[in-house]
């Protein structure tokens, strides 16, 4: 067997694989239709192919959903007991007279270079 004729198998090899690998991979749009969901119904916030919980539970038990019960959460989310104030204060003076002062010596910088 010749180098050209194993180059053009293994390329018509290569065509046939990316022609089956989406329709074995993608997300089906006839389950979407018959359980009369969306895509996020079954799978991740990143897209097919990535499966939720949900989504593992419908492929591994003959496409259905009869029967599932989602996984508890493990940490509730807490309730926050007292209000916490969040950001910068600028009732202080020492980083409004940092940030005058750093100011007022560029200009002064660039009023000397422009002599």
């Amino acid at each position: 067997m010749n180098i050209k004729r194993l180059k053009h198998i293994i390329l018509l090899l290569g065509i046939i694989f990316l022609l089956i690998t989406p329709s074995l991979t993608s997300a089906r749009p006839e389950y979407a239709a018959k359980e009369s969901r969306n895509c996020p119904y079954c799978h991740a916030r990143d897209g097919p192919p990535q499966l939720n919980e949900l989504g593992v539970y419908y492929g591994t038990h003959n496409h259905s959903v009869l029967g599932f019960v989602p996984s508890p959460k493990l940490t509730p989310t807490p309730v926050p007991t007292e209000e916490i104030e969040i950001g910068v204060h600028m009732n202080t003076w020492d980083v409004g007279l940092t940030a005058l002062v750093a100011i007022l010596l560029m200009l002064v910088l660039i009023f000397i270079i422009r002599l």
